[in-house]
């Protein structure tokens, strides 16, 4: 099965998942509040659905315009010379190497600090921490950059959590 196959495949089963899920939301009960208990599931029922169909569109995009994917292992052979069939549109490009076993282990403890100091410390400095650290595993040169983006998302979350959602988050030592 090629992976344009494969990804029309995925995209029309995370679509028929989306909308089972989301049709699954109306059965919870409505509330007064602007933020109903169905309002997060309905969101993610939707998005779903939305990039099932954005998957499943672009495999059939990709097959139409002859830019799909072989499969890995057919790749492989053709670039070996194993085949006489040639990649297809395009350059092929190694996955990256998966994350050693140190690496992992920092995460998880990087997680649990992270649920150590959230509350004391508060979500925005304690998440801007976590994911500067994180993202920095992962791209030490950039400090810049992962700085920017912690402050940045941290202050967004937050914002949108407490004035679009009215969900108040830890204020910790700022507050």
């Amino acid at each position: 099965m090629t992976a344009t196959r494969r990804d029309l495949v995925t995209g029309i089963v995370i679509t028929v998942i989306g909308v089972v899920y989301l049709s699954a939301t109306f059965a919870i009960r409505e509330t007064a509040d602007i933020v109903t208990p169905r309002t997060f599931p309905q969101i993610v029922g939707a998005g779903l659905i939305v990039l099932g169909l954005f998957l499943a569109g672009q495999s059939v995009w990709s097959a139409r315009t002859g830019q799909g994917r072989p499969h890995p292992a057919e790749a492989e052979a053709a670039s070996q010379g194993e085949s006489g069939a040639e990649p297809a549109g395009g350059v092929l490009i190694d996955a990256p190497p998966e994350p050693a076993g140190r690496r992992v282990v920092v995460q998880f403890a990087l997680f649990f600090a992270y649920l150590a100091i959230v509350i004391p410390v508060g979500f925005v400095l304690s998440t801007a921490a976590f994911l500067m650290a994180v993202t920095s595993l992962y791209a030490p040169k950039k400090w810049i950059r992962n700085l920017v983006f912690s402050v940045l998302f941290s202050v967004a979350v937050y914002v949108a959590f407490v004035f679009g959602l009215a969900v108040y988050l830890p204020v910790g030592i700022l507050g």
